[in-house]
């Protein structure tokens, strides 16, 4: 197996745990915050998300866009066909979206670490963070379908079979 063939593995895993990460945030956690109110729920933030969260979501996130970013470089330079490339791009594309949409949801979260417990606010702070994670999950779950497509285009690739 190739370099690039081993680059686009590494980043469906580590795009895939992404999107999981985010898929659970959009159903599991920001749904409570309407079951418990929304100074609970910021309480739970501040130790959640400003906890270990602070580290390991910016680190997997800065890592994911590296990582997508190295491997379509490398698949360039490597002349891999339009088969691979193509889905790489769209990749790419999502994953600058994704990083956008963190930039328009992480203030409002952030927001949260030495906000007052005031209702209003916090409501309005929460209400702003889950629609850009909204779209961010929306971005990070089409870069992890494109980055599958590129998978299975490099492993046809690889193994001499057309698409």
């Amino acid at each position: 197996m190739n370099t690039v063939f081993w680059l686009i593995l590494t980043s469906v895993v580590v795009h895939g745990i992404i999107a999981g990460l985010s898929f659970d945030v959009a159903t599991v956690k920001l749904p409570t915050r309407k079951r418990i109110g929304v100074i609970a729920y910021a309480q739970f933030a501040r130790g959640n998300d400003m906890g270990n969260g602070i580290v390991v979501y910016p680190a997997i996130g800065i890592a994911a866009l590296l990582l997508v970013a190295g491997t379509t470089v490398s698949a360039y330079f490597l002349h891999m066909p339009q088969t691979v490339m193509a889905p790489l791009l769209v990749a790419c594309v999502g994953t600058v979206a994704h990083s956008l949409c963190t930039a328009g949801a992480a203030p409002n979260m952030l927001s949260l670490k030495h906000a007052a417990d005031d209702e209003a606010y916090l409501a309005s702070k929460l209400n702003a963070f889950a629609k850009w994670h909204a779209y961010r999950a929306a971005f990070q779950f089409l870069t992890f379908v494109a980055l599958v497509w590129a998978l299975v285009a490099i492993s046809q690739a690889v193994s001499g079979v057309a698409l």
